[in-house]
């Protein structure tokens, strides 16, 4: 799957500049998007290759999760995600934090309990949680013995892995790239934390969490600083003026820059001087409410589920293209994603009608899009994908593919 130079920096915000060069002058562009947009927070993945963060996770509790509506344990859920969703930078148009409605979603929330097991200077266990086929947001109380303090600005690190079909997988939105700051609780010595995790095929699965490495905003900054200096140098010894992106992915993969880059981060973990040493573990198992819905044609597969969709290219794309899928429900809606100028080509060419109802995904992590609240397979109308390019005189053109539409499958 190919990339336009917007999505190689999808890890900020803000207006992105507008880039008309023929050659790929990365230091240039890099420049140009750092004076105008500023690094997100918690600290994300980002392509190509510029932070990569995978980690072994230990597992050492197993404890069931079976789906069950909304009761009272609800409202606790909710409370407590609100509480944690300043703290870790949640987006806010992800369900259940700024949408009051849980309307086509109660089968996907649990408040089930589970403890987790580790040092017992502090107690971990689960608030409540909701998922999908490829989403999970989980919410957790720790209640530290009453002689333990931390700072507040202290942060926790999870570490994800996945087991299905007998095979375990780290997830690589594990460690720095989804920390989240201990929120104090109103009760003494009580603080909670929430975790949004994008991931394929969660369902009816087996997630293992093993949190450890308890240290300060400013510790995970500065180890920020420390891997893209590492990587900077990396960087400075290939010649980008005449090898391509591809070839350089090329070079980072011969060079083994990934491991040296995991190898770099444990080495700068290990000298972190933490908050609290210890470590906590537990695995959930994730009940089979696969409600997913496969839409494949012209080399673009869509797995929609409630609360997200998974997007695959299976053919080659101009090198600097991108692809944007773009939902339309029943009742008008139109869901859709894309850099800057994409978003600005879409409107200003009548692809979305401003008349209805536009929104964007809540959440984009490689290719599983996340929406901000629940929308049935069953409601979807249309599936279109817009691969967006640029041409010889640097203007954005596209191709529309329709991949699905409910009128003509009557």
């Amino acid at each position: 799957m190919k990339h336009n130079i917007y999505d190689l920096f999808s890890d900020y915000e803000g207006e992105l500049p507008e880039l008309k060069e023929e050659q790929c002058n990365t230091e240039h562009i890099k420049q140009l998007v750092l004076e105008g947009t500023q690094k997100k927070l918690p600290i994300k993945h980002m392509r190509p290759k510029m932070f990569i963060i995978c980690v072994a996770a230990a597992m050492t509790a197993v404890s069931g999760l079976t789906v069950a509506a909304a009761t009272d344990g609800f409202s606790r859920f909710r409370a407590i995600l609100h509480k944690t969703e300043s703290s870790v930078n949640l987006s806010e148009e992800l369900p259940l934090i700024k949408n009051g409605s849980i309307n086509g979603m109660e089968q996907n929330i649990s408040e089930k309990q589970i403890v987790f097991t580790g040092n017992d200077i502090m107690t971990i266990s689960t608030v409540g949680m909701y998922y999908d086929n490829n989403t999970m947001m989980i919410s957790l109380e720790m209640k530290l013995n009453e002689d333990i303090s931390i700072p507040d600005n202290a942060i926790i690190l999870p570490y994800f892995s996945k087991e299905k079909d007998g095979v375990w997988t780290k997830l690589q939105k594990s460690g720095l790239a989804n920390t989240s700051r201990m929120t104090r609780g109103d009760e003494p010595n009580t603080y909670y934390a929430t975790f949004y995790l994008p991931e394929k095929n969660i369902n009816n699965s087996t997630i293992g969490i093993t949190l450890k490495n308890i240290i300060t905003v400013d510790d995970a900054a500065n180890i920020q600083r420390l891997i893209i200096s590492e990587q900077e140098s990396w960087r400075n010894e290939y010649d980008f003026s005449s090898h391509t992106i591809d070839e350089w992915k090329q070079y980072w993969k011969e060079n083994d820059f990934d491991q040296r880059t995991i190898n770099k981060l444990d080495e700068y973990l290990s000298e972190c001087d933490n908050v609290i040493d210890g470590e906590w573990s537990a695995e959930i198992n994730i009940s089979d409410i696969d409600n997913a819905v496969i839409f494949s044609r012209e080399g673009f597969t869509v797995k929609a589920d409630t609360l997200s969709l998974t997007f695959d290219i299976d053919k080659d794309l101009p090198e600097y293209a991108s692809a944007v899928p773009v939902v339309t429900m029943k009742d008008g809606t139109v869901i859709y994603d894309g850099g800057t100028k994409e978003k600005e080509f879409i409107i200003e060419n009548g692809i979305i009608n401003q008349n209805i109802r536009c929104i964007r995904y809540a959440n984009r992590f490689a290719n599983v899009f996340s929406y901000s609240e629940p929308h049935p397979v069953s409601d979807i109308s249309n599936i279109s994908v817009y691969v967006f390019n640029i041409n010889n005189h640097g203007e954005l053109t596209t191709d529309c593919f329709n991949i699905y539409n409910a009128e003509a499958e009557r």
